[in-house]
């Protein structure tokens, strides 16, 4: 955790450094009503600033006051309320056309981001930029998602069809999922998607993915089997970054070499399945084992691992015919001691 206060901290002295959005807009925020906004005396637009606190329901004003002047609220920054553990519920005005990053990434539509208690974001439905559906955050045509709640206490969780992009850390620390299903029209996926859901057990991920961003599966503690589809051909950083993952499978091919941060905090214990011309690339980054997919029986994100046609391994992938003796071998995907 201490990590992720610095990454704010830094990012909150960029974005007052560098990234005021354009126009005449003030370098200093200014506190109303218990909120921090940064005001355009120009055109009299305010922004909700990083750094909030809130304590319960939170109904964001249309408008502000400050020095006898009214200021209309048409931003949110892209931090606004990150790790806010006491916001429970909030609701945007119909003022509010953008979700503002510092460094202009469209990525970054989470300004929700850690707050653990927050149960549903709801929209007005005059907003032309965004809206809510059932407590979750998309944009007003409901292709993007940009923010499930982190406090959304349902188990499961099916992504609308026709959703097309989620955004960054956009489900991140939701404690109460169990599994997630994403339907095949989504093409993108950004970085920390699934960061610290500790108790997600599936996910089904879209066959339109071409590239997994960093930190997608992050500290997700009870994932143990992830199957990456076909389509897939690329991986950023740390994707599985301290996730206790037993069988990754990966369906597709790589055209470029793997990076060598891809599995770094990932235990060499996991056993990877891949197409035959892509295990030599596994091997350079990965120091487990790396098996062929045809071993591999399950279907996309089945489960757990069918056992119907028992093989043996030894520690290096290579087969053991007959019944193994004594040591330590690889049966069905799973660690056997004989």
């Amino acid at each position: 955790m201490k990590r992720y206060y610095l990454f704010l901290f830094t990012l909150f002295i960029i974005q007052n450094v560098f990234a005021q959005p354009t126009g005449s807009w003030e370098e200093d925020p200014v506190t109303i009503n218990g909120l921090n906004y940064i005001l355009n005396e120009e055109t009299h637009e305010a922004m909700l600033d990083n750094g909030n606190s809130w304590n319960g329901d939170l109904q964001l004003p249309s408008r502000v006051k400050y020095n006898e002047e009214d200021y209309t609220l048409t931003r949110i920054a892209w931090l606004a309320f990150a790790f806010c553990e006491t916001l429970t519920h909030i609701t945007i005005p119909g003022t509010v056309c953008e979700i503002t990053h510092y460094a202009s990434q469209d990525a970054y539509k989470n300004p929700f981001w850690g707050c653990s208690s927050l149960e549903s974001i709801e929209v007005d439905e005059e907003n032309p930029s965004m809206c809510s559906v059932n407590g979750v955050l998309f944009s007003k045509d409901k292709s993007r998602l940009y923010s499930y709640p982190a406090g959304a206490k349902a188990m499961d969780y099916k992504v609308p069809d026709d959703v097309t992009w989620i955004g960054a850390d956009a489900f991140a620390y939701n404690i109460y999922l169990r599994s997630v299903e994403m339907p095949n029209s989504v093409t993108q996926i950004f970085s920390g998607v699934f960061s610290s859901c500790k108790n997600l057990e599936s996910i089904r991920l879209s066959e339109s993915l071409k590239y997994i961003h960093a930190y997608t599966f992050d500290k997700c503690e009870s994932l143990h089997i992830l199957d990456i589809p076909q389509s897939v051909g690329g991986f950023a950083e740390s994707v599985f970054r301290w996730t206790p993952l037993d069988t990754l499978v990966i369906r597709g091919t790589f055209p470029e070499n793997l990076r060598y941060d891809t599995f770094y905090f990932v235990s060499d214990s996991m056993i990877i399945y891949a197409q035959p011309s892509e295990i030599s690339k596994f091997k350079k980054v990965f120091s487990g084992t790396v098996l062929p997919l045809d071993e591999y029986t399950n279907g996309v994100n089945a489960p757990q691992v069918v056992k119907t046609n028992s093989v043996n391994y030894d520690l290096n992938g290579r087969r053991v015919s007959g019944k193994p003796h004594h040591g330590l071998f690889i049966k069905d995907g799973k660690k056997l001691v004989q």
